[in-house]
């Protein structure tokens, strides 16, 4: 068999093999290659770690999911007693001390 010949058949077999294993390594979500569009994620965080626009989302985004994140061991910031028709509002942020809602 020519040397050249030999070459192509070994150069077409290599790129069909990495064609395969690249899929493989798509099918269980590691890379996108041919069927998924898009980046994967190394790659969205190289493109968004230079745009501020996408920083100023990505913060607003973790400032909501905290804002969210309510501890169950706090008390709600109001009471609403329906007998009297009173709404009583935690204050919070001021350095006179709170005062307890009249009973």
């Amino acid at each position: 068999m020519h040397p050249v010949l030999l070459a192509a058949v070994a150069l077409g077999a290599a790129v069909f093999l990495t064609d395969r294993v690249l899929l493989v390594m798509e099918a269980r979500g590691w890379i996108y290659w041919r069927k998924t569009k898009g980046l994967s994620s190394i790659g969205v965080d190289l493109i968004q770690a230079g745009d501020p626009g996408a920083q100023a989302v990505k913060r607003a985004m973790e400032q909501e999911r905290v804002r969210k994140n309510v501890r169950p061991a706090e008390d709600p910031p109001f009471r609403v007693d329906l007998d009297r028709g009173t709404v009583h509002i935690r204050r919070t942020g001021h350095n006179e001390p709170e005062q307890a809602p009249p009973m």
